[in-house]
């Protein structure tokens, strides 16, 4: 695949995770200038986050149908006219209608990008390394978006915001347009195709693996979300930072997710990918006990380097976990893509509020609790290792059938 349209692919996740965020920092001032009041706000929020959550699937299974170019094109599309009626909105209600119409577009570029990137991959190790370098160019909009937000609302205004992704959209465009895919209409490669005996691999033990690839990365975005929601409140609350100096103080959390995302696509390529989101789960487990030990110390230091951990095991993690999801039905790219997504944004979602409702509680209990929560995940990654492992060796090991033998996949493929 070229890397001029890698990149476009990439925009598109970076776009969609960058807007999640970006907007929190304009809120104030979407407030005093529209009168949009707490509602208001929300609706800016929540129009975007329900609208994407709600068409991931649909999306998927539309570009599995009809093709994955045409629904990231449509998206792209979508998200243009979407944050243009953003920037130009004159009140409130229009603005949240204009959030909805962002939020249908992002759903459809989050699941297409990813599934053109798999389907267009030449096998497994390739489809690693390239999920890989999506989640780590889209985890740059993590601790880009706050900061970014609030220097183009103190430099410009709000509307400033939804300017920024206009030119993104546009330069992205063009790779994806021009780009001439492998076929005209989806449809399973040679790896692909239904094994010996007419048993897919949409069988029962491929939704398994989808299904739980799901609930792990539900259980990162759990985690994730709402151990940084405790946190930047924590730090404005309890130790009186300002809010831009509370994102600074998040950003040990954050910075090392881009550099760990694309190494983790190169660790997966010769460990696999459920032996590589068990090493993600148990360095975060552990970062985020240590996190439960030093969130009430006096001295930052001992944080920030609790976060360090934490966010390399998290950086590990969540590519790898994505393509663990991707190898599982890789004939249907666009529904285990929705359904990833849509496991992340509903553990997302559960993640703030359970922190927030419970965040009278013992912090060091709760953290402490997530963090063996991620450590026994990684035993049931470890035991879907051993069975691929299992799988892929047991033709070479049996008794010769009598009829053809299927080929059978390296260990290291996921």
């Amino acid at each position: 695949m070229p890397r001029v349209l890698v990149l476009g692919l990439c925009a598109g996740y970076f776009l969609v995770l960058l807007d999640v965020t970006v907007v929190n920092v304009a809120l104030p001032q979407i407030n005093s200038d529209l009168q949009a009041g707490q509602s208001g706000m929300a609706g800016v929020v929540n129009a975007y986050t329900i609208v994407l959550a709600a068409l991931l699937l649909p999306f998927g299974a539309i570009g599995d149908k009809w093709g994955h170019r045409r629904v990231v094109v449509f998206g792209f599309l979508c998200f243009f006219v979407g944050s243009l009626s953003c920037s130009l909105s004159p009140t409130i209600t229009l603005l949240v209608a204009s959030r909805a119409i962002q939020g249908a577009g992002a759903a459809a570029t989050m699941a297409g990008t990813l599934a053109m990137l798999s389907e267009s991959a030449a096998d497994d190790r390739e489809r690693s390394k390239l999920v890989g370098l999506w989640a780590a160019l889209g985890g740059i909009a993590l601790p880009l978006g706050p900061l970014l937000g609030g220097l183009l609302v103190d430099v410009g205004n709000w509307r400033a915001v939804f300017w920024l992704n206009l030119p993104v959209i546009l330069l992205a465009l063009v790779p994806i347009i021009v780009h001439s895919s492998r076929s005209t209409a989806p449809g399973p490669r040679d790896d692909q195709l239904p094994a010996a005996g007419g048993v897919s691999e949409s069988s029962n033990p491929s939704r398994v693996r989808l299904t739980i690839a799901c609930i792990i990365a539900g259980l990162l975005n759990f985690c994730v979300l709402g151990s940084l929601f405790f946190l930047t409140q924590n730090f404005q609350d309890v130790r009186g930072l300002s809010p831009f100096q509370a994102g600074l103080a998040t950003l040990p959390a954050l910075l090392p997710l881009p550099f760990f995302g694309a190494l983790s696509g190169t660790i997966s390529s010769r460990l696999g990918v459920w032996a590589t989101s068990a090493l993600g789960l148990i360095v975060g487990g552990v970062g985020l006990g240590l996190m439960g030990l030093t969130v009430s110390a006096p001295s930052l230091w001992a944080l920030w380097t609790a976060l360090v951990v934490w966010a390399i095991g998290v950086g590990v993690l969540m590519p790898a976990i994505v393509a663990a999801g991707m190898h599982a039905l890789p004939q249907r790219p666009g529904f285990a893509s929705g359904a990833g997504s849509t496991a992340r944004n509903v553990g997302g979602a559960a993640g703030v509020a359970v922190f927030a409702a419970l965040h009278d509680v013992e912090t060091g209990v709760l953290m402490a609790a997530a963090g063996a929560a991620m450590v026994a995940a990684a035993v049931v990654c470890i035991q879907g290792q051993r069975h691929r492992v299992q799988s892929s060796t047991a033709p070479l090991t049996s008794k010769k059938p009598n009829g053809p033998v299927p080929r059978s996949r390296s260990p290291h493929s996921g």
